[in-house]
């Protein structure tokens, strides 16, 4: 043992060394150590940063619009973005800045200045971070709440997401792996977020598998002894055909994309067959086309009327929109072909339903039932509820 000689107000004591407490950190009493019991070395300080909050997210990002669900809570916005000349506003959805870019997603682009890119030209996966950044700044309350929330206000809030991602390129797994890898951090409001995709290499679904999931389960439940079943999805940019097995996770066993045939195509020839027609200079104008179709009623006829709204006047094109469907499928190998199979699926007894945004839209949805369902007795043709979003939604019949 060794012992030091010390001296306190005149009195002699004596300390064993081996009783010094040691303060972790401190290197004062490194040389009195024994030679063969070297000192460990002190650990490091934690690392200050906040606590990550979990994020459900589920993202369909379509030629048109991009769909989303939020912790459970479902969105979209046109699949549009802007990178924005100069800087962005305060309090309005879709902003955020990414690097040294600022951007801004969805409706708020047709109010600022910059450059446009559209999801349906090709851009779809090039651009998905910024579709998924979208969804997050598009959501009320997600990030706002986040950022009120963490304890340590000076540093980034955190944001662990799991994802699943609906997508008809699922052979392009790894594009979309590195696109996605590649968010690492960005800023809203003014606050800096960090981002940790929690399932990458496993966040890939197809095209229409809420709907999949949904349907899959309604036949579960039933006492058909249904072994197959099909899904027609009309998007905003393709029409897909797909057949799928009935199990607790569907699966495709088919999968036919009329890519640039869906809701774009249509309204494109609704404005052709429109124009044939002298109505005084009247511009038919996309979006106002759009929202005349979403907003078809049955009429008393057996037909559905469609009300196109021109400055104080309503123009009635119900019958118009019959026509362009016709030329639709007529024009359209592709159409044409998807919706034979529908046919031959309900002439063989087998399921079919239909999901997707021009489902949604009565004048489509009956004139497409009544083109698959000709001469076929009881055809077992349904029209999935909220078929807008079904493809999203349906997605929680995983979680079951």
């Amino acid at each position: 043992m060794t012992n030091e000689n010390t001296t306190t107000n005149g009195k002699r004591t004596w300390t064993d060394i081996k009783s010094l407490e040691v303060i972790e950190g401190s290197e004062m009493l490194s040389s009195l150590q024994p030679a063969d019991n070297p000192a460990k070395k002190s650990r490091k300080g934690a690392i200050i940063q906040n606590k990550a909050v979990s994020v459900a997210l589920d993202l369909d990002a379509g030629s048109s619009r991009c769909k989303f669900v939020v912790n459970g809570w479902a969105g979209s916005y046109p699949s549009v973005f802007k990178e924005v000349s100069g800087e962005l506003p305060s309090g309005i959805s879709g902003c955020f800045s990414l690097g040294a870019k600022n951007y801004a997603a969805g409706r708020v682009t047709s109010s600022l200045n910059g450059t446009l890119t559209e999801a349906f030209r090709d851009n779809k996966i090039k651009y998905l971070h910024i579709w998924l950044l979208g969804a997050l700044t598009n959501c009320p309350d997600l990030l706002a709440d986040i950022a009120e929330s963490r304890k340590y206000k000076g540093k980034p809030a955190r944001l662990k997401i799991t994802l699943r991602l609906l997508s008809l390129s699922s052979s392009r797994k790894n594009d979309i792996a590195k696109t996605l890898q590649g968010i690492k951090t960005f800023t809203w409001e003014g606050t800096a977020f960090e981002i940790e995709l929690a399932n990458v290499d496993n966040c890939l679904y197809p095209e229409g598998y809420g709907s999949a999931c949904l349907a899959s389960s309604l036949l579960s439940n039933s006492d058909a002894g249904v072994q197959e079943f099909c899904i027609i999805d009309l998007g905003g940019g393709t029409l897909t055909f797909s057949t799928y097995q009935v199990g607790k996770k569907p699966r495709a066993v088919e999968q036919t994309p009329g890519s640039g045939n869906g809701m774009k195509a249509i309204i494109e020839r609704l404005s052709i067959a429109l124009s044939r027609t002298d109505r005084g200079g009247i511009q038919f104008k996309k979006d106002n086309l759009e929202s005349a179709l979403q907003n078809s009623k049955p009429d008393a006829k057996g037909g559905h009327s469609v009300r196109y709204r021109h400055g104080q006047e309503s123009l009635e094109i119900g019958d118009t929109v019959t026509h362009a469907l016709s030329e639709w499928v007529a024009e359209m190998p592709i159409v044409e072909s998807l919706l034979t199979k529908v046919s031959q699926a309900l002439l063989n007894g087998t399921p079919v339903f239909a999901c997707g945004g021009g489902f949604a839209i009565s004048a489509i949805a009956d004139w497409i039932r009544s083109y698959v369902c000709a001469d076929i007795e009881n055809p077992q043709f349904q029209v999935l509820e909220n078929p807008q979003s079904i493809n999203l939604t349906g997605l929680r019949h995983l979680d079951h």
